[in-house]
């Protein structure tokens, strides 16, 4: 009985990816977009009256130790802060626990800021990974 249920178990089960993005859905999609991951900041993408935007699309992993990759939705000061360092350097900075001390609201989840982490890593596993499972293996790749 037990290898049926193994079986009958969904390709997603074998792709973290799926897994991830499951947990934390499509933020680039909902209201999070608006709101500094890190700090909870309301931030804009248009430009304001000085012609600049006050928001930023920071990388997960910092263009520095790769390139391209996941993306999430910071403000300047914030991404500024960050510079080139990790993200888990960077939560646990000065800056970051001066920022959370301020109990933002809108400011993301610290479980949910380690699941884009982790995410981001399997991504780019995937992508420079020549012994990914491939859809034919029965799993499904990850969007």
């Amino acid at each position: 009985m037990m290898a049926k249920a193994k079986e009958a178990a969904p390709a997603t089960v074998n792709n973290p990816a799926v897994l991830i993005s499951k947990k934390t859905g499509d933020l680039w999609q909902d209201d999070r977009r608006n709101w500094c991951a890190y700090c909870g900041d309301s931030i804009d993408f248009a430009a304001n009256k000085a012609g600049a935007a006050n928001a930023t699309r920071d990388h997960v992993f910092p263009k520095s130790h790769t390139t391209g990759g996941i993306k999430i939705p910071a403000c300047l000061p914030c991404n500024r802060a960050r510079k080139a360092q990790s993200l888990p350097e960077f939560l646990a900075s000065a800056y970051f626990d001066a920022v959370r001390k301020k109990k933002p609201a809108r400011a993301w989840p610290l479980q949910n800021l380690w699941l884009v982490l982790a995410f981001a890593a399997v991504e780019q596993a995937r992508r420079h990974s020549e012994e990914w499972p491939s859809k034919k293996q029965g799993r499904t790749e990850p969007g």
